[in-house]
Order: C-alpha cells, then sequence, then structure tokens
C-alpha cells in the first residue's frame, strides 16, 4: 500500500517535471519568437528611417538644382534644363536612391478658377472647359469644381454641387468651400469618380498660390496647349514643339508660341483671353523620388515652390507614385 502510493507521488512528480519543462520550452520559444518579431520590427523602422533621410537628401539636391537655375537663368524654364534631366541612380550601402523633377507650372490650376473675392474667373473657367471636352469629359463639369472652393452654398449651375448634394451621397461629407490643396481631391467632386478624373489628372494641378499662376508653355503639354480653341490641333502643336526643342529652341516669350504654324488658325478672341494666363518660367516643381534598399523599394513625392531664388517645400507624400 506504502508502495504504492510512492509510486503515485513519483508519477505526480515526474508529470510535473515534464510539464514544467514544456512550459519552460514554450516560453522559451514564445521568447525568441518575440525577439526575432522584434529585430524584425527593428530593422523595419531602421530601413524606413535610412529610406526617407536618403529622399530628404535627395529632394535638397533637387531644391539646390532650382536655386543654380533661378540664379543663372530667371527668366526661362524649358526641358533643356539641367533640372528637368532625371537624377542618375545614386548607390548607397544597400541600395540606391534616384529620381526627377516634373514642372507643375505646366499644368492646368484648378485653383485658378475661382478669385479672391470668391467668384469664377471667366477667362480660366472657359479654358477649363475646352480642356475637359479635349479630354472626354462634359464642359459642365466645371461648375462642380467652382463649387468645391467658392465660399457660398449655391450651385453653380445645373452641374454644380454644394454640400446638399454631397450630403446626400451614400458615403456623405461635405463641400469644403476651400481651394484645392491635392489634385487628389478632384475624385470627390461631382461628375470626377473613377475614370473622369484619370482622364483629367494627367493635366492639372493644385498649387498653393493665393494669386492668379500662369502655364509655362515650354513645359506644357501640347493637348493642355490645343484646349485654348476648338480649332486647334494636338497632334500638329505637339509635333512643332517636339521641333523645336530638338533644335535646341524654347519659348522665350509668350509671342513666340503664336508664330507656329498651328496657331495660326486660333480665334483672336480666344487667343486674347489666354494669353494673360500664359508664361515661360515656372515656380512649382514636383520632385519625385525612388529609394532602393535592402530590395525594397520605397517612393516619395515633395512638392517644391521656388520664390526668390529659394525653394521651399510645401507637401510631402509617401505613397507610391
Amino acid at each position: 500500500m506504502i508502495r504504492n502510493k510512492r509510486k503515485t507521488q513519483q508519477g505526480i512528480a515526474l508529470i510535473t517535471i515534464l510539464v514544467m519543462v514544456a512550459l519552460a520550452t514554450i516560453l522559451a520559444a514564445s521568447i525568441a519568437r518575440h525577439q526575432s518579431n522584434t529585430a524584425e520590427n527593428t530593422a523595419y523602422l531602421i530601413r524606413q528611417n535610412q529610406s526617407l533621410l536618403y529622399a530628404k537628401s535627395a529632394e535638397a539636391f533637387f531644391s539646390e538644382l532650382l536655386v543654380q537655375d533661378a540664379q543663372g537663368s530667371a527668366q526661362v524654364d524649358h526641358m533643356g534644363e539641367t533640372w528637368a534631366k532625371p537624377m542618375p541612380a545614386f548607390p548607397v550601402e544597400d541600395g540606391y536612391v534616384s529620381g526627377y523633377l516634373q514642372d507643375e507650372s505646366g499644368k492646368f490650376n484648378l485653383n485658378n478658377l475661382v478669385q479672391a473675392d470668391g467668384k469664377p474667373n471667366e477667362n480660366v473657367q472657359r479654358w477649363f472647359e475646352k480642356l475637359l471636352v479635349r479630354v472626354g469629359l462634359p464642359a459642365e463639369l466645371s461648375q462642380a469644381v467652382i463649387d468645391w472652393q467658392d465660399p457660398d452654398d449655391q450651385p453653380t449651375g445645373a452641374m454644380g454641387a454644394e454640400s446638399s448634394y454631397y450630403q446626400g451621397l451614400q458615403r456623405p461629407y461635405l463641400a469644403p468651400n476651400t481651394k484645392f490643396h491635392s489634385i487628389e481631391e478632384l475624385k470627390m467632386v461631382r461628375g470626377f469618380e473613377g475614370k473622369n478624373y484619370d482622364l483629367i489628372k494627367p493635366y492639372i494641378s493644385a498649387l498653393p498660390s493665393s494669386d492668379l499662376t500662369k502655364i509655362n508653355l515650354n513645359t506644357a503639354p501640347a493637348l493642355v496647349l490645343a484646349s485654348m480653341d476648338e480649332k486647334l490641333d494636338a497632334n500638329a502643336i505637339d509635333q512643332e514643339i517636339q521641333a523645336k526643342f530638338a533644335k535646341m529652341e524654347y519659348f522665350q516669350s509668350v509671342n513666340d508660341l503664336w508664330s507656329l504654324e498651328a496657331f495660326k488658325n486660333i480665334d483672336p478672341q480666344n487667343k486674347q483671353s489666354v494669353t494673360s494666363l500664359l508664361d515661360v518660367k515656372s515656380s512649382y516643381f514636383q520632385a519625385r523620388i525612388e529609394v532602393m534598399l535592402s530590395e525594397r523599394k520605397r517612393q516619395f513625392t515633395s512638392l517644391l515652390m521656388r520664390k526668390d531664388q529659394q525653394v521651399f517645400v510645401y507637401s510631402r507624400s509617401l505613397a507610391p507614385f
């Protein structure tokens, strides 16, 4: 009886030891896994910080290029200048940094549509409506873009849309009644959902200036220039401009544009209404930077404003291009 009791106690002790060993093994494995996850997370954060620092270095490089350009040729900006050439892939430890600058001043600025007094700029609106038609959208969508910015709550026209319209959607929101901070906002404006936004995206910008900004002829897409007048041929304009650039020539003044054969038939009234909206120099740029580290690619976008031979960063994004 005593012997059986002793065997039972020994069995319980053995089971207890096995349980403790199992728990210790599980605990050790858990600690090891936690340490491994912590190490991976730490390494990830380190790579992220390194990528961001490399991106800011590239941003500083592009800023310096723009400053030097302003010091050397402040009156004209064109695609033959150093700033317009892509930055070669610069090797860094376990990767590289590359990027390029895009001129935002060559695009149609949505924020020009509404003046400081809250009223639409009629010349700008007419040009925007022609641009909408060129990309395959109704001209009347300009009304919704104006309502998105103007201070009142009264729809501009049949295709206008204020907060009362957006509040009736399945996912309601309010019209901000202020300038666009990003062209991405246009996706929320009536009529620009889905593919409609993609049609207009390459030709628009949302510049932060409170003053009227002008479109640089030397960097504007041919379709933007062609949209000045219904009779203009975008392909003909593109061919003439490319031939001009191939000879290392560029527009030195707005009057140079009207000397092109493609613009001979432009309506005099349209010509007069857009002339004040054109220029040959730029103040706004977009830096697109790519950082490759440990075979992982990261992309950064910085929006730059150049003024008085200084460059300021007014927006950054970590979203892929």
